[in-house]
């Protein structure tokens, strides 16, 4: 039987009822997919938007990438609908390696600024901290950014807010919002009837005061994260990842690879990862913390499904298994959606 979350956070949005407005899983799971369209060239999220969610009005994209950085901005009934885009994985040890040195960069943590309460020293990844300001440099051909768009024409009228993505783009959506609810609040507007927040897959960049403020401010917002899917777990359960995969799949205690120039099995290498980050942790005194610890938190693919790969040794196996137990199909078939193809 499912908690309330789960059912609360896949109800469906009726524009008409103004008691139904918090954006459903599933919708915010198909705008978080539309996103990555984005990269089959100009022109195909407006026109996915169109094919898969008619309902839905484009309203706002950037005419370029910051640095990878991409969003988009619906209009649906009477809410704005921020969607963040992914990041651009092509799973191997190498990206692996890379994500958590340069891409994720989770060894450096600064303040989180964007908050009139700092007795409790909220801290985000230095990485994550760049992405809202990748997202900020965002403009339309109007040159307008997120923020001055939103300023114009949600924050004045009381339009309600959603904020989603996944991957990378459900890490920066938890940032990205509280960054717009503090922007709203500063520019003496009053807080929507609903702000919501919906992440699939979110990898974890803040600390426990930053996660305890969130769950105050957030209370309509959900994470979904398959319990098998190595990106949840990149920054708070890092030894876990060795772990993940049932048989089928390669046990990444049976994996050798180079890091640091050491061979080493993977499941080592997971574990040295973690030590060098709880160093870090110690030195910041900041330990990254989830959000939604209380509600919210929906895990999907408690079941453990294997996917068949098609690498011929293990380390490929593995990190294609990854690739697999992180798509955004596939989390969109866990909550019971069709696969979404870009219309080129």
């Amino acid at each position: 039987m499912q908690n309330q979350e789960q059912i609360i956070g896949r109800a469906h949005v009726d524009p008409s009822n103004s008691n139904s407005r918090a954006i459903g899983d599933v919708l915010a799971m198909q705008l978080a997919s539309i996103t990555y369209c984005s990269l089959k060239g100009p022109n195909v999220v407006s026109k996915t938007l169109k094919k898969h969610l008619p309902q839905m009005r484009l309203v706002w994209e950037p005419t370029g990438t910051i640095q990878g950085e991409y969003a988009f901005i619906v209009l649906y009934g009477d809410q704005y609908i921020i969607a963040i885009r992914g990041s651009i994985i092509n799973f191997s040890w190498g990206s692996f390696d890379n994500w958590f040195k340069q891409d994720f960069n989770i060894f450096e943590q600064v303040s989180w600024l964007y908050t009139n309460d700092h007795t409790a020293n909220p801290m985000i990844s230095k990485g994550a901290n760049e992405g809202i300001n990748n997202l900020n440099k965002l403009v339309d051909i109007n040159g307008e950014t997120i923020l001055s768009f939103l300023k114009k024409y949600a924050f004045p009228y009381g339009k309600f807010l959603a904020v989603t993505g996944h991957s990378l783009g459900a890490n920066l959506a938890t940032v990205y919002a509280p960054y717009l609810r503090y922007q709203l609040l500063e520019s003496r507007y009053q807080l929507p009837g609903i702000f919501s927040v919906l992440t699939f897959a979110a990898p974890c960049s803040w600390n426990q005061a930053f996660a305890k403020q969130f769950d105050t401010n957030f209370t309509n917002s959900w994470r979904y994260y398959n319990v098998i899917d190595v990106v949840p777990y990149s920054a708070t359960k890092i030894r876990e990842i060795g772990q993940l995969y049932p048989a089928p799949a390669p046990n990444a205690a049976n994996i050798s690879v180079t890091y640091d120039g050491v061979t080493v099995t993977l499941s080592k290498v997971c574990g040295l990862i973690a030590d060098a980050l709880d160093v870090t942790e110690v030195a910041y005194n900041s330990w990254y913390t989830e959000v939604n610890q209380k509600r919210g938190a929906v895990a999907l693919n408690t079941g453990k499904t294997i996917y068949s790969v098609k690498g011929i040794i293990s380390v490929e196996q593995f990190f294609e298994q990854i690739g697999q137990q992180h798509d955004h199909n596939h989390y969109l078939s866990w909550l019971g959606a069709a696969a979404l193809q870009c219309e080129l």
